[in-house]
């Protein structure tokens, strides 16, 4: 039986002696550095900042961010297996597919936009702590 952990210990040893560690431990930093252009950054252009329209346009993307709230729930095997191929193949993160077909499937439901009732709202206050 193999033991993966005297393993570990080995390579990061022979990563110490080899310089590699140095180079990973360089990597795990973290250093404020300032916004540059994508082709800067691509093309190895050197420190060309931003321009103020960029940099404004960030900062209006980080302002309009919006929460997401974690949750867990089951599919069936057919509709899990079809949710991941879509992710592979369509290009969306599964988050983005479940808002997508979760607003298309409430624009026909007016329930989904009725008020919680009290004790509902209360109970889920403590998912939401900044639910009005």
């Amino acid at each position: 039986m193999v033991d993966f952990n005297v393993i570990h210990i080995i390579n990061i040893n022979n990563m110490k002696k080899s310089g590699k560690m140095n180079m990973i431990s360089n990597m795990t930093k973290v250093e404020s550095v300032p916004a540059q252009a994508a082709d800067a950054l691509l093309y190895d252009l050197g420190n060309q900042p931003m321009s103020s329209q960029s940099t404004a346009a960030l900062i209006s993307v980080k302002e309009t961010a919006i929460a997401k709230v974690p949750f867990t729930n089951q599919l069936t095997p057919d509709t899990f297996l079809r949710l991941k191929q879509f992710e592979c193949w369509g290009g969306m993160e599964i988050q983005d597919i479940l808002e997508e077909a979760l607003t298309a499937f409430f624009a026909g439901k007016p329930e989904a936009d009725r008020e919680l009732p009290a004790k509902a709202k209360e109970k889920l206050k403590k998912k939401l702590p900044n639910l009005r």
